[in-house]
């Protein structure tokens, strides 16, 4: 496999320039998809800025100088997406993976206690031994949970060790980040969800549109606990 691709050919999620460079950086297959995500060295050369060329920013990684949601990351190839954060303790700087109105990933600076802590949506549970419930997040990573959690509602994890802070429903009222479709960024509490026994998709429903249910991530209970990006 490819460690490079045309970057005319990038994903629309990538905020970069097209025809600047010719090539850039493949993310290594890990938490999130290619589509979902933008791998390391690019994050501290375009987006955060901190490093002129990949040169720089391979430098800067294998000296332990950035984490990635609380723990040390050398790999340039590291994919970054939603919710993930990254700091950079030397320039005491935390940012917060987001969307754009665009459906273009942002990184928002956050405050340090805000890094402090990460949103998992629930994609699937399993049945694991011992009769015990597995959890399985967006980010690719499962954690064992025994009370009851539904498909679509979201943890708030602390970092680094990923201990369950809280469950934000996915209820009437709750604000959601929508992470797809035409209001892609947008953040709006639910108004109603529309479940259908049939191969069609569930419905979503907020004051002024809707959306599919997958694209609707909870982001808190009652206030949000990010900020939308506004581009």
């Amino acid at each position: 496999m490819s460690d490079h691709l045309k970057r005319i050919t990038a994903p629309r999620s990538w905020n970069v320039g097209r025809k600047s460079h010719f090539w850039a950086t493949k993310p290594a297959p890990g938490p999130h998809s290619l589509e979902g995500s933008v791998p390391l060295v690019m994050v501290l050369r375009d987006y955060l800025h901190v490093c002129d060329n990949a040169r720089e920013a391979r430098r800067v990684l294998a000296d332990g100088k950035v984490m990635v949601d609380q723990r040390v990351v050398r790999d340039p190839k590291r994919s970054v997406g939603l919710m993930d954060v990254v700091s950079l303790p030397a320039a005491k700087a935390d940012y917060r993976c987001l969307l754009d109105h665009h459906g273009r990933l942002h990184f928002s600076e956050i405050k340090p206690t805000e890094a402090k802590w990460k949103l998992l949506r629930v994609e699937g549970k399993t049945t694991v031994r011992g009769g015990k419930t597995q959890l399985n997040l967006h980010d690719g990573s499962n954690l064992l949970y025994e009370d009851t959690v539904a498909t679509g509602d979201v943890l708030q994890v602390a970092l680094p060790g990923r201990k369950i802070k809280k469950v934000l429903k996915f209820d009437k009222g709750a604000p959601a980040l929508v992470t797809g479709g035409a209001h892609v960024g947008t953040i709006a509490p639910l108004k109603e969800a529309l479940v259908t026994r049939s191969p069609r998709p569930n419905i979503v429903y907020f004051t002024e549109f809707e959306t599919l249910k997958q694209y609707a991530f909870v982001v808190g209970a009652k206030k949000a606990l990010v900020t939308e990006v506004s581009i």
